[in-house]
């Protein structure tokens, strides 16, 4: 073997290796240019796949995108007051196109809908403009906004763009309808709030005309209830001093009792005919004194035993031993006691059994009357106290149906309260709440009436002989000496010729009215301060302000309780300032005196007040929020008075936040610190 041979062995070798790695580089590099190839492929797919993705997104973009762009801008126009604006409803996807439909069913709906608003809003200006009363409209800062061209008629002072100066109190005009007199005629002020204290809605109606007709209204009845009642209080007031005449025998006593009960049941039968308009016109008027109810209920008995005891009714009144006294009208409650007496016994029949139970919860006096009749059902019971009821049977007894009519208006006048349980053949039980009278011995004036009356000079005035003569006699039996004249000019002849301490008056007469002759006694100086009791029939207590009125038929003690009071007071005017909460307590105690007054709740409706009237006396709740502003606003003209101003309070402490000089008085002595107050000292007394 030679040296070359290894080497030439291997020469093949690495030549066939060397191939081996060209052959593995050259498939490498095929690899790479197939694996590039394929990636460009890819790339460039996805390139195209992804530019046609875009476009069919742009697309389909652009097809949705116009029809909502249509649908916005439609809504903005729709929005800024264009509901004439549509869309087209075919283009876009079915959804879209759904929309589309249901925008322009939308915009129909709000076309029509904004042509009944303006139909309704051209009505409505039309009708304001037409109406016939004044409509002014304020915002939130008290600015007129709107009003009506009767507004310019009425109330020209009140116009756009001014701030309101309101007729009367705002809170007084949204209470109630208020009446004030302006260049000649009567105008009726309400106001109400706009919702959410956006302002408030003024309405002023010219009344002239109603105010006329109720003016001659109130006159007829006026009238009329003088030419019927004038008559009986001649009968009334003789009979009455029969009864008080000795030598009577006993049956002649009993046939005077008789005549005396029957008057009063003519009066009241009388009364009830006038009532009725009086009520409507809210004209009936009380005078309220403590009174014994149980006395009341057996003059009533008595006025109709005889007819009970024709049918076999039997009657029974419980009532305890020890009863409170109500504050009441004594002859307005009668009136009540007759009319549920009537009642029961005309529907208890034959051999019935009518009751009456009296009994007491705290200050609050019950009347129950029970009869034993047919009954009623629920729904005749809820209509029992409307005017002409007479429930649903045929076979009732005959009536106008005004009795428990009347019955429910006076309880209420009363602030009492009245309502009837009863079912089918099992009678009927109507029971009365009434106020309970306050002790008043603690606090009643100086004296009883006759007592004060006792030796005063009276001036009787009235056009009926017969019932001046009556005045006289009751005078007389007082002790008082009087003169009596029958008209206003004789009036005002005698009060010039002698002095009198008081007078008499009544107010219907021929030629010189009562009317005018105290407007004569008011504006001369010599005489305007002589006490005046008015004895009439007439019921206008607005006209007769700060006068003393005792109503016919006349009572001899309530003419000599008003007389004594008018001479102790003389004229008095007096102005109650406080909540509502306060009134019924220190009315009581003003009515259980007969001082008549009335209310103001703030220093607005005060100086308004004072301002159409003069007062003599002001009663100011001590626990008002601001009492000095009250105060501040009063403008009392009153005569004799050494302080004109009394503080009042629930139990006569000092609330603690009114911080006033003045002590106050308990509610329950009001009446006798108003009467202590123009009471006349020793030395006014010797000076006069």
């Amino acid at each position: 073997q030679t040296p070359g041979a290894p080497l030439a062995a291997r020469r093949p070798l690495v030549e066939l290796s060397a191939r081996q790695s060209e052959r593995i580089a050259e498939a490498r590099q095929d690899a790479q240019d197939r694996a590039r190839t394929a990636l460009i492929a890819i790339l460039a797919g996805g390139g195209l796949a992804l530019a046609a993705a875009l476009t069919l997104v742009t697309a389909i973009v652009r097809a949705v995108r116009r029809p909502l762009d249509s649908l916005v801008h439609a809504s903005g126009r729709l929005a800024a007051g264009e509901p004439e604006i549509r869309v087209p409803e075919d283009d876009g996807p079915g959804e879209l196109q759904q929309l589309a439909r249901a925008f322009n069913a939308m915009a129909v709906d709000v076309r029509t809908a904004q042509g009944l608003v303006e139909s309704e809003r051209r009505r409505l200006a039309t009708t304001v403009r037409a109406l016939g009363d004044a409509l002014v409209i304020t915002g939130e800062d008290g600015r007129i906004e709107e009003a009506n061209p009767r507004a310019d008629e009425l109330v020209p002072e009140l116009r756009v763009g001014l701030e309101m100066n309101p007729p009367v109190p705002l809170e007084q005009a949204i209470a109630a309808e208020h009446e004030i007199e302006r260049d000649g005629r009567t105008l009726a002020v309400t106001a109400a709030p706009l919702a959410d204290g956006a302002g408030h809605v003024w309405t002023i109606r010219d009344v002239t005309e109603r105010a006329r007709l109720e003016a001659l209204k109130s006159d007829f009845v006026a009238t009329a209830s003088h030419e019927l009642r004038s008559p009986l209080t001649s009968i009334k007031g003789f009979v009455e001093l029969l009864e008080n005449t000795a030598g009577l025998s006993d049956r002649q006593q009993e046939w005077v009792e008789i005549v005396s009960l029957s008057t009063d049941r003519l009066v009241a039968l009388v009364a009830d005919l006038l009532d009725v308009t009086r009520l409507e016109a809210g004209q009936v008027e009380l005078r309220r004194r403590a009174t014994d109810v149980p006395a009341l209920v057996d003059e009533t008995a008595r006025l109709l035993s005889a007819r009970m005891a024709d049918r076999g009714q039997h009657f029974e009144v419980h009532a305890p031993a020890e009863l409170p006294r109500a504050l009441v009208d004594p002859d307005r409650l009668r009136q009540v006691l007759v009319n549920l007496l009537t009642n029961a016994h005309l529907y208890s029949g034959e051999g019935g059994r009518i009751a009456v139970d009296l009994l007491a919860e705290q200050r609050t006096l019950i009347v129950r009357v029970v009869n034993s009749g047919p009954g009623m059902t629920t729904e005749e019971a809820a209509h029992i106290f409307d005017r002409f009821s007479r429930g649903s049977s045929s076979s009732g007894p005959n009536g106008t149906g005004l009795g428990l009519a009347i019955v429910n208006s006076l309880v209420e006048l009363h602030r009492g309260t009245v309502r009837v349980t009863s079912a089918p053949g099992e009678g009927a039980t109507f029971e009365v709440r009434l106020p309970g009278a306050l002790d008043t011995e603690r606090y009643a004036p100086r004296g009883h009436g006759r007592e004060r009356v006792a030796g005063r000079h009276v001036l009787v005035v009235d056009d009926d002989p017969q019932v001046a003569q009556l005045i006289a006699t009751h005078l007389t039996a007082s002790d008082a000496t009087s003169r009596v004249v029958h008209s206003g000019e004789a009036a005002l002849a005698a009060l010039r010729e002698e002095a009198f301490d008081a007078i008499t008056l009544d107010i219907l007469m021929p030629g010189m009215s009562g009317f005018e002759v105290l407007r004569a006694l008011r504006a001369d100086p010599a005489l305007g301060s002589i006490p005046v009791v008015v004895v009439s029939v007439f019921s206008g207590r607005e006209a007769l302000s700060g006068e003393w009125v005792v109503p016919k038929p006349i009572e001899a003690d309530a003419l000599a309780d008003a007389l004594g009071a008018a001479v102790v007071t003389q004229r008095i005017r007096v102005l109650a300032v406080g909540p509502p909460a306060s009134r019924p307590e220190l009315d009581e105690a003003l009515d259980i005196l007969g001082i008549e007054h009335e209310w103001a709740t703030d220093a607005d409706s005060v100086a308004a007040m004072c301002s159409v009237r003069h007062y003599e006396v002001a009663l100011v709740d001590a626990g008002l929020a601001a009492p000095h502003a009250v105060i501040d606003a009063l403008d009392l003209r009153g005569r004799r008075l050494r302080q004109a101003v009394l503080i009042f309070s629930p139990d006569g402490t000092d609330p603690g936040f009114a911080r006033l000089d003045a002590e106050p008085v308990a509610v329950a002595d009001a009446g006798a610190a108003v009467i202590g107050l123009l009471a006349p000292t020793p030395g006014e007394t010797a000076a006069g």
